[in-house]
């Protein structure tokens, strides 16, 4: 099955992905942004800080988080694979219409995987934004992910990364030692078939390493599967061009 089916199976019985509210880890992330962009004098309406703001959101999913700094006046392009949740998303932004135009900010959803070029033009994007959406990605996938992030941002931009921890997640570790995939420290999800890869802090630091981290910390939190609830962990990382 392939990763765009896989997707589509997912957006539809929905076993990983749910809730309609962004992670915390991301709200923060827009916190600690609105200040930085209110430090460069860059905010000329306090009730919509991100207006004139360009941001790529890759993996957009049904669109949450595009949405949501959209309302606050940003303009976003969204990347995603499945186009059943693109469906979904943009009846979404249909839906909070108005909030937009008062806002001054938008979306548009784009088929595609971020796994390869993209179609956003260079130097063009202020923030990026990753939020556990590209552990699927094979490792030559990831490096043209990689690129195609710091072709696109502007210089001093920001990416925003939530991404699969593998140090301290005993059901990560077990997950690798019974399902395997197909690179280091990748397992199978079992029930679903998507391949995830999992980082060390070594391994997530090298990874990145073409952007300067601003901040790199663990996030936990738990999550269910098959009527079982799990501790999973995470890294979130602002990072800079």
């Amino acid at each position: 099955m392939s990763q765009q089916e896989i997707w589509e199976r997912e957006y539809k019985d929905k076993k990983l992905v749910g809730g309609d509210k962004p992670a915390a880890s991301f709200r923060a992330f827009c916190k600690w942004l609105k200040k930085e962009r209110k430090k460069a004098g860059r905010i000329e309406n306090p009730g919509f800080p991100f207006q004139a703001m360009s941001v790529l959101d890759l993996g957009s999913g049904e669109g949450k988080n595009a949405l949501f700094i959209a309302e606050r006046g940003a303009e976003v392009v969204g990347v995603e694979i499945a186009k059943n949740a693109i469906k979904n998303a943009q009846e979404s932004a249909k839906r909070k219409d108005r909030e937009l135009r008062v806002a001054g900010g938008s979306v548009e959803y784009r088929w595609g995987s971020i796994g390869k070029k993209l179609d956003v033009s260079t130097e063009s994007v202020d923030v990026v934004f990753d939020v556990t959406s590209s552990n699927a990605l094979s490792t030559e996938q990831r490096k043209n992910y990689l690129d195609e992030v710091g072709r696109v941002l502007k210089t001093r931009g920001y990416f925003f990364v939530r991404a699969l921890c593998k140090d301290g997640d005993d059901n990560a570790k077990e997950l690798i030692k019974k399902y395997p995939g197909p690179e280091p420290d990748t397992y199978v999800m079992p029930g679903v078939g998507l391949v995830e890869r999992v980082f060390t802090e070594s391994d997530f630091r090298k990874t990145y390493n073409q952007f300067t981290i601003l901040k790199l910390e663990k996030e936990f939190h738990y999550t269910k599967m098959n009527d079982r609830s799990y501790k999973r962990v995470f890294w979130i990382a602002y990072l800079q061009k």
